[in-house]
């Protein structure tokens, strides 16, 4: 049997997709494999379950260890993991509950799966140095307006039909509301980054989060400018420029101009 076949078949058996019979073209002499299969695809899918539960800890403590352990066995069935290692497992978690909505009746449990998928990829994400004051310092006004600006590696920008950032802080401090708790429908802004080993969140105002997203997709920062003032007409840019700047999500600064830092 070729490799590709050898592990598909094995991934199929570990998801349950497949029954112990199909081992047998693996087996010596392609003898059944016996319960001591069962017993090795219980012990994978509960390793997946684990994993879910470990990447997604906000959403696991929201919905309660029935409900998520239900909910992470039919992902694990569906979206078997197709490599060894089970660091960032479940990336294809949030459109798996949003297309189960009908089934759950929670609309807002994907979002809330959004948000802990970005704070995972914050946590694993390379690290690089923030920007420093002095290599800010040294682009006049009219240059700094040219200049490209590159995101941390941690940056992570989110957007949400609900209102979930309270929710999702109380539930990272250890608390578990309510399944009952109100969900305003809104949208929402969120910024997960890590300046200094920890992973931070904050919540962003529109402005905010256009000109964020304006720089990351390659714009100098006098059009995120233009575009963070149609977003939210009233925004303070020098408030906006000074903050973000301070705080430690800009690693790289490339003047148009011919200046790098």
């Amino acid at each position: 049997m070729r490799l590709e076949k050898h592990i598909e078949t094995v991934s199929e058996f570990a998801s349950g997709q497949a029954g112990a019979v199909a081992l047998q073209p693996l087996m010596k002499d392609h003898a059944h494999p016996g319960q001591r299969a069962n017993v090795y695809r219980n012990s994978g899918i509960l390793a997946c379950v684990e994993a879910l539960r470990s990447n997604y800890s906000r959403l696991a403590r929201m919905m309660g260890d029935e409900f998520f352990g239900a909910m992470a066995r039919a992902y694990v069935a569906s979206k078997p993991p197709s490599v060894r290692s089970l660091v960032g497992y479940g990336a294809s978690l949030p459109p798996f509950l949003a297309a189960a909505d009908s089934q759950h009746g929670l609309p807002w449990l994907s979002n809330l799966a959004l948000l802990d998928r970005a704070w995972l990829a914050a946590h694993l994400a390379s690290d690089a140095r923030p920007l420093s004051a002095d290599s800010v310092a040294r682009h006049g006004p009219d240059a700094l307006m040219h200049t490209l600006i590159d995101l941390s590696p941690s940056a992570r920008l989110v957007e949400t039909d609900w209102g979930l950032t309270a929710l999702w802080s109380a539930l990272d401090a250890g608390n578990a509301p309510s399944r009952e708790t109100p969900i305003p429908q809104r949208t929402e802004y969120v910024l997960f980054w890590r300046p200094d080993g920890e992973v931070r969140m904050r919540q962003l105002s529109h402005g905010e989060y256009t000109f964020l997203q304006s720089l990351a997709r390659g714009h100098a920062i006098g059009a995120a400018c233009e575009m963070a003032l149609s977003a939210q007409p009233d925004i303070d840019l020098s408030s906006l420029i000074a903050g973000t700047f301070a705080s430690g999500i800009f690693v790289n600064a490339t003047s148009l101009q011919g200046t790098s830092q």
